[in-house]
């Protein structure tokens, strides 16, 4: 599951400030809410400021602990693009700090239905970082799990149609997993149905109060999908304009735009919006040197598909000169060389694409795009190869 996904555990997290308000008090809502904000425009220092203040007054309420974790996620997942074992290791402190705080609330509140969309959001979120890892059984569990609390909290409130994103997530991944899991499921008498998981996603999206933007970037994950039975680029591209002009602030929204203009084959459009995000570094906030490589990869991609491969050639090779000067190369990085490598292949300077690749096999395989480049070590790239989605494999 890609980064697009976890958007869903922080609109979960507004939901869960917004239940039961006459019941909750008020400084939560005030200062957990002022949090989640924070965090879906990825301005962590306030979003930490605010939910310490909460966690603080109300220890182990859900949604301080919902909110301190999602905070944790949110760094380990943006900030550090999941590439830094410290922040790996406080991540998973939280999580395990967090669902022991809310179980620890659910034994004086055995009823809480928030409490219950909280533990099964912090499953969803154990799993979605066990899939990241390939651990695929603690990833199926994890959400077996977190699915189950979901559903309590829908039996709790039949109305309660934000659940029904997390029902969506369950039922369609599920289908999706490798044979062992399927295998595994079966043997627990539990299936993953895809075509449930689309319905139960558009609920959501109709009729959700909290959960109705989540569920248009789901849907543009599933529908940007080449391999997807659903694959949709067409309605993908309404849905992600709609959210991306809704948080202008955030980076990750317009960056999602582009990759989707990209399965458009709106290439000139990709082009554009690619060089005024990148103007946009370190001009804007939130707009960090972090993005500096994947918009490059959009760029040459572009280009790549356009058949202009001298260009595409020189956006690669800048890309290497900024990427790999000073600090650790990121995945998209690691990604550009790859594609550096394709188009010296496609331009008949098979040497040098030797080279860019076996620059990639010996790094360490953090991102698992080792394979990849060996795949081009073996059989040369040319025009005719197919390119493939604009992200990293």
């Amino acid at each position: 599951m890609k980064k697009i996904l976890s958007i869903f555990f922080l609109t979960l997290c507004v939901s869960l400030f917004a239940q039961d308000k006459k019941d909750i008090e008020k400084d939560i809502i005030k200062y957990g809410g002022a949090g989640i904000r924070a965090v879906y425009n990825l301005d962590f220092p306030t979003a930490q400021k605010n939910i310490d203040i909460a966690f603080q007054k109300y220890p182990n309420h859900p949604y301080a602990h919902f909110g301190n974790m999602l905070i944790a996620w949110g760094r380990f997942t943006y900030e550090f693009e999941k590439s830094d074992p410290e922040q790996k290791k406080i991540f998973e402190s939280v999580l395990s700090s967090s669902i022991n705080g809310i179980n620890i609330w659910l034994k004086d509140n055995p009823k809480d239905p928030t409490a219950f969309m909280a533990l099964g959001g912090a499953y969803g979120l154990k799993g979605m970082f066990a899939m990241d890892n390939k651990n695929w059984v603690t990833a199926y569990f994890s959400a077996k799990k977190g699915i189950s609390y979901m559903r309590k909290a829908l039996e709790a409130d039949p109305e309660f149609y934000d659940a029904y994103f997390g029902l969506g997530i369950y039922e369609y991944y599920t289908g999706t997993l490798p044979s062992v899991i399927k295998v595994l499921a079966k043997i627990v008498a539990i299936k993953g149905n895809q075509t449930k998981g689309i319905e139960y996603l558009n609920i959501s999206k109709e009729k959700g109060q909290f959960t109705s933007d989540s569920s248009k970037l789901m849907l543009v994950e599933i529908y940007n999908n080449r391999l997807s039975q659903f694959y949709n680029p067409q309605e993908s591209l309404m849905y992600i304009r709609t959210v991306s002009n809704k948080y202008p602030a955030n980076p990750l929204m317009p960056f999602v735009e582009i990759i989707t203009e990209f399965e458009n084959k709106n290439y000139d459009i990709v082009i554009k919006k690619a060089k005024t995000f990148i103007n946009k570094i370190g001009a804007a906030p939130f707009y960090t040197t972090m993005y500096i490589p994947r918009s490059y990869t959009a760029i040459g991609t572009a280009q790549m598909a356009k058949g202009e491969w001298e260009q595409a050639l020189k956006t690669f090779e800048n890309a290497k000169a900024i990427s790999f000067n000073k600090s650790e190369p990121t995945r998209w990085a690691v990604w550009n060389l790859i594609r550096l490598g394709q188009c010296y292949d496609a331009l008949g300077q098979r040497e040098k694409a030797l080279s860019t690749y076996r620059m990639v096999t010996a790094m360490p395989n953090t991102w698992e795009l080792n394979d990849e480049a060996k795949k081009f070590i073996k059989t040369p790239f040319t025009k005719e190869t197919a390119l493939g989605p604009l992200p990293p494999l």
